[in-house]
């Protein structure tokens, strides 16, 4: 007979976090264990790298000295704050590595949080911040991001910050209120200084909230002016500095103006409705799950539906505010799927606003079989440790992805003198061999080339050592790099 000392562990919600961290283990730390990356998470790890080692600054990110010397793609904060983690944990892969792991441990708490002060009225809903985890955590696009360092994921930090403080206005008194919409703008603000525009949508959380509970139109008015007026304090500051205002001169005309236009070629997508479409790839696991949920209580509460109306509500109510962050990016045609991350923490909340009601019906009901409820722990603790056996297989690896290529360098960087430049020619150039060259301390050279018989030919001539000498170049991919030193 089980004791009930034991009963209550077991009965507790232990095992949903056991869970949690089994899917953890399959799905993002076999990335995070392992070398190599998505070629744009690389170049953001490269340019923090340089900037952490004296190459270029805040205002002037650079890539490489002949390859963006002035990096203006991206506002800098990324890079400012991954700089930090290379200048405490050194130039290593595994630095990088950390850095995402610690974003993603970031943005889980922030969903967390949110979770609880929107359920602080029902203590049976509040307790279950697994569900709206585990159905963040099952996107497809959400475990893409995170392992592969793309800017996305820490932007999204500062745009549910943003959205946690203006939840926390709306149960403050007026005093407190205001200020954490003011808070809030700051965070907006910082969102910006990480992606551009596409941070703003934090602005839309009092208009939309008119729409779904009505409310003192001029109140909320105000309310939207401040957190507005907030973002624009912290814009006017930064802009007193030249070295800004040049940065943002040079940003708006490479990628906001260019990319609505369509002039930037990278991610251009047929159709404006490509980022919807991306949507819906992402979430069959997390929608499929949630249909099941829904299903089996409607059959196991004698074939009624468990709904919660003010539930429904703030359901309607989140899932607004997730395609105020996506639907935007139909404006123009350079898109992709990554591009829905800030939004999929809230898609995941409303999902889970939906549904819980159902899950904890089922839950209770579940639980009250305390034989099928052990054994349901028992397979939960055993699914996470095969999970963490398959993650663990991938210390010490390289990403096939990239294997070639960073064993490429691994082989060549011993024989270049550090800080070298180096001319590339090529069959096909995959830019992210730049990006593992200059993780190395080497500057890498792109000069102007031609297609001469499928070969990249580097136009101008220089001085050089063939490294061909020293049967380093192997072929891959069905290309062969010929590498050269420029004294």
């Amino acid at each position: 007979m089980v004791s009930t000392a034991f009963r209550k562990v077991i009965l507790s919600d232990k095992i949903y976090w056991i869970l949690i961290l089994g899917f953890f283990f399959l799905l993002y730390a076999p990335n995070l264990l392992r070398e190599g990356m998505f070629v744009d998470g690389i170049w953001y790890a490269t340019i923090s790298h340089n900037l952490a080692n004296g190459f270029g600054s805040l205002w002037k990110p650079m890539f490489t000295n002949t390859i963006f010397p002035e990096f203006y793609e991206h506002p800098p904060l990324v890079f400012w704050i991954q700089s930090l983690f290379f200048r405490i944990f050194g130039s290593t892969f595994w630095t990088e590595r950390i850095y995402c792991l610690f974003i993603f441990i970031i943005t889980s708490f922030l969903i967390v949080k949110i979770w609880r002060i929107i359920n602080s009225n029902n203590s049976s809903y509040k307790k279950v911040t697994y569900l709206p985890l585990a159905l963040w955590m099952l996107n497809f696009q959400t475990f893409f991001a995170y392992p592969n360092n793309v800017l996305e994921c820490t932007l999204t930090i500062f745009t549910l910050s943003a959205i946690y403080l203006l939840i926390k206005s709306l149960i403050s008194s007026e005093r407190t209120s205001y200020l954490f919409i003011f808070l809030s703008g700051i965070f907006v603000f910082l969102g910006v200084m990480c992606k551009g525009a596409v941070a703003l949508f934090p602005f839309a959380f009092f208009p939309l909230y008119l729409l779904i509970y009505k409310g003192n139109i001029k109140e909320l008015v105000t309310k939207t002016l401040l957190i507005i007026a907030s973002f624009l304090i912290c814009f006017f500051i930064v802009l007193q500095f030249e070295n800004a205002r040049m940065f943002f001169v040079q940003y708006i005309d490479n990628q906001i103006i260019k990319s609505i236009l369509g002039f930037r070629t990278e991610n251009m997508r047929e159709s404006r409705f490509y980022i919807l479409n991306a949507l819906l790839k992402g979430i069959p696991v997390t929608l499929g799950l949630s249909i099941l949920l829904v299903v089996f209580a409607f059959f196991g509460n004698k074939k009624k539906w468990i709904f919660d109306k003010s539930h429904n509500k703030k359901s309607a109510f989140y899932c607004l505010i997730a395609l105020s962050a996506s639907a935007p990016i139909m404006i123009s045609l350079k898109q992709a799927g990554y591009y829905l991350v800030p939004s999929l923490p809230l898609f995941s909340i409303a999902l889970a606003l939906l549904v819980v009601p159902s899950f904890v019906f089922l839950k209770e009901k579940f639980e009250k079989n305390l034989k099928n409820y052990l054994k349901f722990s028992w397979c939960g603790i055993a699914f996470l440790f095969i999970c963490i056996a398959i993650a663990g297989r991938n210390i010490g690896t390289i990403d096939k992805r990239d294997r070639d290529k960073i064993n490429f360098v691994n082989a060549t960087k011993n024989r270049i003198p550090a800080k070298s430049i180096l001319d590339f020619k090529s069959i096909n150039l995959e830019h992210s061999l730049h990006a593992f060259f200059q993780r190395n301390q080497f500057i890498a050279l792109d000069t102007s080339v031609t297609f001469s018989n499928n070969y990249f030919i580097i136009e101008k001539e220089v001085d050089t050592i063939s490294l061909d000498n020293y049967d380093l170049l192997p072929e891959f991919n069905d290309t062969k790099y010929h590498v050269y030193l420029k004294h």
